[in-house]
Formats: C-alpha cells, sequence, structure tokens
C-alpha cells in the first residue's frame, strides 16, 4: 500500500492549513523540523487600544462615571462642609429639632468630613488610574471609597451629636413633655 502523506493532495482551500511539508515545497527550502512553539502572552489593554471581552470593556467607562460622580458630590458639598455648622441649622430649620446648636462640633466635624472625602477621592482616583494603565479592573476602587466616605459621614455625625449638650436632651424633652 502506498503512503497516505506522499500521495499529492489537491491545494489547500481559504481556510485550511497547508503542512509544513507542502509550504516548504512551495518555497523551495528544505523542510526544517517543526520547534514547538510556546503560546503567545496576552498582551495588557493598551490605553485606547481594543476592547476587553466580556464585562471588562465596561470597566474604564464605570470607573470613569464613578469617579466624575465623586468629583460633582465634593464640589456639590464642599461649601457646606466648609461651613457645617451653618449647613445642620438651616437643614434643621422647620423642624423640632431647630433649637438645637450645633457650634463648635459641627464646624470641626464639617473640616474633617471636607478633609476625609477629599482624600479618599483623590487616593480612588490615582488607585483607579494606575489600574486602568495596568489593564486590571478598576470599578471597586471608587465604590470602596464611596462606602468609606459615607462610614465617615456616619462616624462624624454621630461625634457631633454627642458633643452637643441640646441634641442629647431634646429625646428626653420629648418623654418628659409627654409628646
Amino acid at each position: 500500500m502506498s503512503d497516505p502523506r506522499s500521495a499529492p493532495r489537491p491545494i489547500p482551500q481559504y481556510g485550511e492549513y497547508a503542512t509544513p511539508e507542502e509550504v516548504a515545497a512551495l518555497r523551495g527550502v528544505a523542510v526544517e523540523a517543526p520547534l514547538a512553539e510556546a503560546p503567545p502572552a496576552p498582551a495588557p489593554a493598551a490605553v485606547g487600544g481594543p476592547a476587553a471581552p466580556g464585562g471588562r470593556r465596561y470597566d474604564r467607562p464605570v470607573t470613569i462615571a464613578l469617579l466624575l460622580f465623586g468629583a460633582i458630590n465634593l464640589v456639590q458639598y464642599g461649601a457646606a462642609l466648609l461651613d457645617f455648622d451653618t449647613f445642620l441649622e438651616s437643614a434643621t430649620a422647620g423642624t423640632p429639632t431647630e433649637s438645637i446648636d450645633f457650634g463648635d462640633a459641627a464646624r470641626v466635624g464639617g473640616y474633617v468630613l471636607f478633609g476625609v472625602s477629599l482624600l479618599l477621592f483623590l487616593v480612588a482616583g490615582f488607585v483607579s488610574v494606575q489600574r486602568l494603565r495596568r489593564g486590571r479592573v478598576a470599578f471597586w476602587v471608587p465604590l470602596v471609597a464611596g462606602a468609606l466616605t459615607v462610614a465617615s459621614w456616619v462616624v462624624v455625625l454621630v461625634a457631633i451629636v454627642f458633643q452637643t449638650p441640646d441634641a442629647l436632651a431634646y429625646p428626653l424633652a420629648l418623654t418628659a413633655s409627654g409628646t
């Protein structure tokens, strides 16, 4: 019987692969032993390069949108945080807690909140940009910074309430008056 490899086969059609012997014959060179090739390493996603597969293609726009949301919130609340005692007094106007004077604790608390919010925003922006440049998932960084900002608001507001004598006496005054 004849060797099937020695029998001529038709020229490969579009999409088919030629054997190494056929390629060597067409080029007019001697057949070389095939080298074991390592699969190419995946290149990291370049800035402005092709979109990453799956959910990663949404990582960059979502991260940028979250950072912009943080910047808008920082600008929006910046003036109120730098004058936090006036902000709290105007926020409680027309409510039963209107008589509470927040004073110095609110002023210092506003400065602390502004500083913490600004620091978290800057760190989140820096870390997000670094992760995006390296082709790593980064949308969670501004989310964590936002959660830490909310937690700092809670801590500072609780501290302000505990340092304001009128705020602690207010629930007792309600129960004593029978309301």
